[in-house]
């Protein structure tokens, strides 16, 4: 990943802070013994840990400018307002592409005018069906009536056979008209029931022809009120661009309220030792590397994380909130640069790292005495990179060595 010219300044100001330590150090060595030791005094000095970061201005409060709650399914993101422009209540700052919700609907639409005339046909046709059952119960009734009236049992006009066949006729025609009551009775709940399953039908094309009638009524996105359009990225870091596709209650941008800016800040994870809420910090604008703001740490992460969805190198995110605030000069996505005061003590007694020696829990020094060199036990206090503070066990004045001392220099 490419360092920004923050980030770049920050390290340069660490090195040559690193590089004026070691001549410091160098210049407090005392001569190369005989036995090669280098050596130098313990004195009270200023002890700073300044942890550094890099980020961007924000907003302190703003309006979060969302994707419409009543609109359903995803929709695609046709246009957006530019980045850092100014809007007014009312503008539309962004509008999703209608195209498929306009096919959807014209769809729907057709199917449900389909079943009208489905329903219509099916009416025409249960009343052809029920005309027919009258009809022919009609029919069956009077050739009944004439039966019954013209049956006789007189053997001198009919013959058994006779007689029988018209008995049997009668029970057909009785059999007959039960069968036209049964199909007229059956037959207006089964026409009812097919109604009742096309409007059924009809009610879940309706159903959906109005989720997309109001999708399509919400496929603008209005600024809530005056302000600067700021773009809101996403978890992964991406800002909107056309094509994205949207959910109901995302949020694509915010209009801050540019009177009180913070700074967002990363700060590598390995270098974030120390850090915590209420620590005062110092904040350059990469625009204007000579002014300075003051702040203080509001706000913590508790986890790294990367920056980038891609990127292995974990960070911690943390707030400053400023001191003051210029308009003029802070816009939100500005990029600067920070220092954390995460350690600042006025004359202490400090050790560099490299003299200090530690193994299961102990920590020691090399002290030198008439005699050589003894070992000589210490608490340690706050740490930097390169310096240590020393709470207890040397004293003002002690000279120590500087790296391990060959046996026969120890006692």
């Amino acid at each position: 990943m490419t360092p920004s010219l923050g980030q770049v300044k920050l390290r340069s100001s660490v090195l040559v802070s690193s590089v004026l330590c070691s001549s410091l150090l160098l210049l407090g060595c005392s001569q190369p013994e005989h036995d090669g030791v280098l050596t130098m005094e313990v004195k009270l000095r200023d002890f700073n840990v300044q942890i550094p970061a890099t980020g961007e201005l924000e907003a302190s409060h703003s309006t979060a400018v969302t994707v419409p709650s009543g609109l359903r399914g995803p929709q695609s993101l046709a246009w957006i307002a530019a980045n850092f422009s100014r809007v007014k209540a009312g503008d539309v700052v962004a509008r999703m592409d209608p195209t498929r919700q306009a096919y959807l609907l014209e769809m729907e639409a057709f199917d449900f005018n389909k079943l009208d005339l489905d329903k219509q046909m099916q009416q025409q046709k249960d009343k052809t069906v029920s005309q027919e059952l009258q009809v022919g119960t009609q029919v069956t009734s009077e050739e009944r009536e004439l039966a019954e009236r013209f049956f006789s049992e007189d053997e001198r006009v009919y013959t058994k056979i006779e007689i029988i066949e018209q008995m049997r006729n009668q029970d057909y025609l009785g059999a007959k008209m039960d069968y036209f009551d049964w199909g007229l009775s059956q037959h207006d709940a089964q026409a009812q029931a097919e109604q009742q399953l096309i409007e059924l039908k009809q009610q879940g094309h309706k159903a959906k022809i109005d989720r997309y009638e109001n999708n399509l009524n919400q496929m603008e996105i209005i600024a809530p009120h005056d302000g600067l359009f700021v773009y809101q990225s996403g978890w992964d870091g991406a800002m909107p661009v056309v094509g994205d596709m949207m959910w109901s209650g995302f949020t694509i941008g915010t209009l801050p309220d540019t009177s009180v800016m913070q700074a967002k800040l990363f700060v590598l994870e390995s270098e974030a030792a120390g850090l915590s809420v209420g620590q005062a910090a110092h904040v350059y604008l990469d625009a204007y590397p000579d002014k300075r703001f003051s702040g203080k740490v509001s706000q913590l992460d508790a986890l790294a994380k990367p920056k980038d969805k891609d990127s292995p190198v974990n960070y911690f995110q943390f707030t400053v909130s400023l001191d003051e605030t210029l308009p003029a000069i802070m816009q939100p996505g500005r990029q600067l640069s920070a220092k954390v005061d995460a350690v600042s003590l006025n004359e202490v007694l400090t050790v560099p790292n490299q003299a200090l020696f530690q193994k299961e829990g102990r920590y020691w020094v090399y002290l030198k005495t008439a005699e050589g060199f003894i070992e000589q036990g210490v608490e340690p206090g706050q740490r930097s990179i390169d310096m240590t503070q020393i709470l207890g066990g040397l004293n003002q004045g002690d000279v120590i060595a500087l790296t391990t001392p060959p046996k026969r220099s120890r006692l």
